[in-house]
C-alpha cells in the first residue's frame, strides 16, 4: 500500500510498520490495537521546524531575524504543510475508523512522515535533510520570492507587543469541543489585561485567530 509513498520521497523503509505508524490516527489504533502517528508527529514538527529554518538562513542571510522569523511562521504552519502534502497524496493513504480526514490530520501525519524516515535511517538527520529538500526546497523558496506568504498574526502581535511594552503574548486552550478526529479548540490570547478569543481545527489555528483579533483591538486603541 505504501510503496507509492516510498517512490515519491525516494526512500525505502527498512521497517514497514513505523511508515504505517506514521498515517494511522488514534481512532483507528483504537480500534485495531495498533500504534497512532501523534508521537511521531510531535518529533517530525520540530525536525521540519529545524529543516526550514536552516533553507532560511541559508538563502537569506541577511534578512533580519524579525523578517525570518514571519517567513518561518507561515513556512511551519498547517496550511503550508497541507500544500506540500497534496504533492505526495497523503490523504489518500491516512487510516482512520470513521469521519473526514479533515485538513488538521493531513498537516499531522506529514509531520509524522519525516519524524518515521528520521528513525527508520538510524536517526541520520543529514540524509533526512538532503531528502526534504530534494523534494521542497526550491517550493520553499518559489514561496518566499513570489512574497506568496500569508500574515502571520501570531508575529505580528509579539512585534507590536514587544514595542511597546517588552513582553510577548500568551495563549492558553480554554475548551476542546467535538469527537477526536474533528476537534475545535478554542484559545485565549492574553497581555496587559487584553485578551480575545480564536477558534480553529489546531491549536496554531486558534491561537492565530485569537492573535489576530488581539492586533485588531491593539490596532483601535492607537
Amino acid at each position: 500500500m505504501y510503496e507509492e509513498i516510498e517512490e515519491k520521497i525516494n526512500y525505502t523503509f527498512r521497517n514497514k510498520d513505523l511508515l504505517k505508524q506514521a498515517f494511522t490516527h488514534i481512532s483507528y489504533a483504537r480500534e485495531k490495537g495498533t500504534s497512532h502517528y501523534e508521537t511521531l508527529e510531535f518529533l517530525g514538527d520540530a525536525l521540519l521546524n529545524f529543516f526550514i529554518v536552516d533553507i532560511l538562513v541559508e538563502e537569506f542571510p541577511d534578512k533580519r531575524e524579525g523578517t525570518l522569523a514571519a517567513l518561518k511562521a507561515y513556512l511551519i504552519s498547517e496550511e503550508f504543510f497541507n500544500e506540500l502534502a497534496k504533492d505526495l497524496d497523503i490523504v489518500d493513504y491516512i487510516l482512520i475508523s470513521r469521519g473526514r480526514k479533515n485538513v488538521s490530520i493531513v498537516g499531522d501525519v506529514f509531520e509524522a512522515l519525516w519524524a518515521a524516515v528520521y528513525i527508520d535511517s538510524g536517526r541520520d538527520c543529514g540524509r533526512v535533510k538532503e531528502i526534504f529538500n530534494k523534494l521542497f526546497k526550491k517550493r520553499i523558496l518559489e514561496t518566499v520570492r513570489n512574497r506568496k506568504i500569508r500574515k502571520d498574526y501570531k508575529t505580528m502581535l509579539q512585534e507590536v507587543t514587544q514595542k511597546r511594552w517588552k513582553e510577548r503574548p500568551t495563549y492558553r486552550v480554554v475548551e476542546v469541543e467535538g469527537p477526536e478526529h474533528a476537534k475545535i479548540f478554542t484559545v485565549e490570547g492574553s497581555i496587559k489585561g487584553l485578551s480575545a478569543l480564536g477558534k480553529g481545527k489546531t491549536k496554531k489555528e486558534a491561537e492565530q485567530e485569537a492573535a489576530r483579533r488581539l492586533y485588531e483591538i491593539l490596532r483601535e486603541e492607537v
